[in-house]
């Protein structure tokens, strides 16, 4: 007579749920009929038992609440089996979204930050703070109260001001550890934001289809570092700084138009977009 008795996933969160799965193999079928598969936990304490059929057998247990590694008991007939297993603290992760594509000097913009638990517990009222590239905080918020939709994020919109100088920065959204209810650990991300020289002028773009010059929108433009949708009627507006651009303009099932800018002063370009040529089958 031989049983095995395996689990999944053999790293699971403080509190989760795993499971065990049991098959007793090389017995006879008078065998089954014995007695019941006993788990013992780390403690020597019952957590349940299970009849063993001669096919594998699932039984779903709670973790402990304590991070650590952990070796329970399989008792069948009075044969034991180790079971191993590591607990560990719930993994925080933090998301950051509708950062502007460019941000012009000393300015404030708004960015959306979303923070959530491996295990979807629920993180409404948890705070994070903001460090700037220089390590300063530079705000802190509390999580709302729902669900980001369709997802298991806790979010909250904030208002940042950006540096005063031109230039790349890095900055750090932090989620402390927390050990309310059950242990979890630390989270962090990194987001990037781009400062410019304020913007002076208006740059707008008509989108139109090169055959039929009909408007199209939805359409993506591109002078970098600035970005920018066309509305219903094929058109967007960029707010820029003076200098020399290369203005790029995208759509579904399109080539994409390029052109080079300077702009000195509010400036209106149309880009004529041809479709992409239909590649015949053999």
């Amino acid at each position: 007579m031989k049983f095995v008795v395996d689990v999944s996933p053999e790293v699971v969160d403080a509190g989760s749920e795993m499971a065990l799965y049991a098959e007793l193999s090389h017995a006879p079928a008078s065998d089954l009929r014995g007695p019941k598969l006993v788990i013992k936990d780390h403690a020597s304490a019952d957590v349940g038992s299970m009849e063993l059929t001669g096919e594998v057998v699932e039984f779903v247990v709670k973790a402990p609440a304590t991070p650590g590694a952990y070796t329970w008991s399989a008792v069948y007939a009075e044969t034991f089996m180790p079971i191993s297993f590591v607990v560990k603290p719930h993994t925080t992760s933090a998301v950051v979204w509708d950062i502007p594509s460019a941000i012009a000097a000393g300015e404030t913009f708004r960015a959306k930050i979303g923070i959530k638990c491996s295990s979807e517990c629920p993180f409404a009222s948890r705070t994070f703070a903001i460090h700037d590239h220089e390590g300063k905080q530079v705000s802190t918020r509390t999580l709302s109260e729902d669900r980001w939709p369709g997802t298991s994020l806790y979010s909250a919109e904030v208002e940042l001001a950006a540096p005063a100088d031109v230039g790349l920065y890095t900055w750090n959204i932090h989620c402390p550890e927390s050990d309310a209810g059950l242990p979890h650990d630390a989270g962090s991300t990194s987001f990037g934001i781009r400062v410019v020289r304020k913007p002076e002028y208006v740059v707008t773009v008509e989108t139109i289809d090169k055959e039929t010059q009909t408007p199209l929108s939805g359409a993506r433009i591109v002078m970098h570092p600035y970005r920018a949708v066309t509305d219903e009627r094929g058109v967007a507006k960029l707010m820029v700084a003076k200098g020399e651009y290369k203005l790029f303009v995208s759509q579904t099932r399109y080539l994409t138009f390029d052109l080079p800018i300077e702009v000195t002063a509010d400036i209106t370009a149309t880009a004529e977009l041809e479709l992409e040529p239909v590649l015949e089958r053999n």
